[in-house]
Parts: C-alpha cells; structure tokens; sequence
C-alpha cells in the first residue's frame, strides 16, 4: 500500500507542477481581450471608470491609450444622436438637461486646443481629455440653468404683481407649478448659456506677455478678437447672438441682485466680469451653489434642527459672505495679466460692455437686429410669465 500511494502522491505533485507552470505562464485576461471588445467594454464606461481602469496596471494603460482615439469617438457616438445643431429650435424642441452630449459635441468639435497629440491617427481631437472637456462644460450649463431660473422663478413668484397673491394664497401644486416653471426656463436657457461659454473661451486673451508692449490684452485688441467670434459660428445665426445677449441680461442682472449688500450696485458689474472672465461660468455656479448652502442652512434652523450640540452660537457668517470675500483672487489674477501700460491707462477698470455687451451691441446693429422681437413668454401661474428679452427688444403687439 505505502508503493502505491507513493506513485499517486508522485503523479499528484507533477500534475500540480504541472499547473502551476501553466498558470504562471498564462497571459492576463486584459492581454488576450481582442481590441475591439476592449473598446466596447470602455465606451459604454463612464470616463472616471475608464481612467481608473487605466491607471490599474501598465498593460491597461497602454492598451487604452493605444486605443484612445477609437474609445473616445465610441463614446461620444453612443452618448450623441445624429441631429444637426440648428434643428433644435428649428423644429421646437428644447434642449433638457441629460447626459446626451449632442449639442455640446457640435458646438466644441474637436480638436479641442492644447491638448497633446495622440498616437497611430489622423484626428489627435478625440482624446479622453476632450470627453472630459465636454462633459464639464455641459455639466457647468446644466448646474447654471437651473440655478439661474430657480431664482429668477423664485423672484417673479415673490415680486410679479400678478403671480404674487395668486402664490401667496394658494394652498396646492405650490411645488408642481414652481416645478414646471422652472424645468421650462432651464431648458430655454440651455442653448444660450452654451452659447456664452463657447464665447468666453474663444474670446478669451490667452498666450499674453505681461510686460509686453504689445499686450494682447490691450482693449483694442480683445474688442477685435470679440467681433471675430461673433461673425463665425454659431453666432453667424443672428438669432443665437439674441438668445445669448437675453441669457446674459439675465445672468448678470440676478448675480448682481444677489450680490447686495455686500456689492453695491455700482461696483458688482465689475465683480460679475471678474467672474465671467476668469472662469467661463465656473466660478459663477460656485456663487449660486453658496447661496443653496445658506438656504439650506436656513432651512435647517427653521425646522429646529442645529440645536443642542454643545454650541450656543450660530455664526452669522454665511457661505455667500465667504465667497465674495474670496472673489479678491479673481482681482488678483486679472491684475497679474495686465501689462503696466494697460495698468496705467486705467484699463484694469472691468465692465461689463468689455466681455460681451458691446461687442455684441455693434455686431447686431450691423446686421439690423436692433431693435427685435422678445422671446416668447415662459409660462408661471395662471397669465404670470416671464419674459426674456433685453434693452433692444421691442413687443409687436405694444
């Protein structure tokens, strides 16, 4: 018996041998994996997964970047749908906040700049730096929409003579019909603000030398820069420099009301550039998102929560107090690009004219879109609407 399990315990150890040696010697999974299953299993990803799958290990991360420009034309084609930028409007239907990225991938086509060139293609655009790209800047225009027609909902419901004692005195659908309004204005704001972002980044002085005489941020010279954005697409559709001229009417004039007291009505113009200048919109939403923070906060209190955790003092000090005492950077930075020429001149002074209104106001008289007509009304509450429109609108029926 003892020969016998000697020979089985001998076949036994050379099969285990055996098999350890094949498996060690077994290529990865993520090896064998043909390219083009890798680049379905990515594109159906989200782009933090993707780059969390490539930083694993060295046979992922060269792999996907091997195969970046395919992973991210696949992506942007499962994310889109084959409609063509105009035909939005064109055909009635607005745009509603979502992860499709149809109309921003039209608007910033790529290559987008500075981005390095990727390797084995001829369109380097298609990076998973431009799907990032993307996404940031149609998750900034969704943030801002909302946040921008929840107060100005919110403000007509409080101040419009009509729709203050109908809101004031009812006792249903309060939260339906504040709802509706709002997912209506958001997605009439959409496209515009879309519109404004792709305008402050085109128009933005970038590769300037601060000590040069000739300082690409001279005000001429960003004037003309401004001009050019606006006669190429899509501000070359008169009707797309309308909607933006009405959207940032109304952006600026609710930043600035929402700015008081801290900013007097005659020094918030120059804060709101700062902000539109230094950001693209980014540092806006970081205003209306400190604003939520105090609402909430002011929520919380009023329900009698926040009581009885050992401090007897609640800061008065709020979130929207902090930030425009942080807009002194904004200051800083702006300060920092100006040439000492363009300091002296007195050019540091900011309007708003400087980043979008007169440039605008010029190319539209150009055309002969002043006056025009204003956007149809957004619905409210029972025949309250809001209007959108500007200084050059006119209504035909008045």
């Amino acid at each position: 018996m003892s020969l016998f399990f000697d020979r089985l315990r001998t076949k036994v150890s050379r099969r285990a041998k055996r098999g350890s040696f094949l498996l060690a010697h077994k290529e990865s999974i993520w090896k064998r994996l043909p390219d083009n299953v890798l680049v379905l299993i990515t594109s159906f990803s989200e782009l933090e997964d993707i780059v969390s799958l490539a930083l694993t290990c060295r046979l992922l991360h060269h792999r996907i970047a091997k195969n970046e420009y395919t992973i991210a034309h696949a992506f942007l084609k499962i994310h889109t749908r084959n409609r063509v930028l105009e035909d939005y409007y064109d055909d009635g239907i607005e745009l509603s906040p979502g992860g499709d990225l149809t109309f921003v991938s039209e608007l910033f086509p790529p290559p987008p700049p500075e981005y390095a060139v990727g390797e084995g293609h001829d369109d380097a655009g298609y990076t998973l730096g431009y799907l990032a790209d993307l996404k940031r800047c149609w998750s900034t225009c969704i943030r801002l929409s909302y946040h921008l027609a929840d107060h100005v909902v919110r403000q007509h419901l409080e101040t419009d003579s009509l729709a203050r004692p109908l809101w004031s005195s009812s006792k249903t659908e309060k939260e339906y019909v504040y709802s509706k309004a709002v997912e209506t204005l958001q997605a009439r704001l959409l496209r515009p603000l879309a519109y404004a972002i792709f305008f402050l980044e085109n128009s933005s002085d970038d590769g300037f030398n601060p000590g040069s005489s000739e300082h690409v941020n001279d005000l001429f010279t960003s004037f003309q820069r401004k001009l050019s954005v606006l006669h190429g697409p899509p501000f070359n559709n008169t009707r797309n420099i309308i909607l933006t001229e009405h959207c940032l009417q109304l952006l600026c004039s609710t930043v600035r009301r929402l700015m008081h007291p801290e900013f007097g009505h005659s020094t918030s113009e120059g804060w709101v550039s700062l902000l539109l200048l230094n950001s693209t919109m980014e540092r806006i939403v970081d205003f209306f998102h400190a604003i939520a923070k105090d609402d909430e906060k002011t929520q919380t209190l009023s329900h009698g929560h926040g009581h009885g955790h050992g401090h007897g003092h609640v800061s008065t000090w709020s979130a929207r107090q902090e930030f425009l005492w942080q807009m002194r950077d904004d200051l800083g930075h702006h300060m920092a690009s100006l040439s000492n020429a363009s300091a002296k001149n007195g050019d540091d002074i900011l309007t708003l004219d400087h980043v979008w209104f007169k440039a605008a106001y010029q190319e539209m008289a150009r055309r002969g879109a002043i006056p025009h007509s204003p956007e149809e009304l957004v619905p409210v509450l029972h025949g309250s609407a809001l209007k959108l429109d500007c200084a050059y609108c006119y209504d035909d029926d008045e």
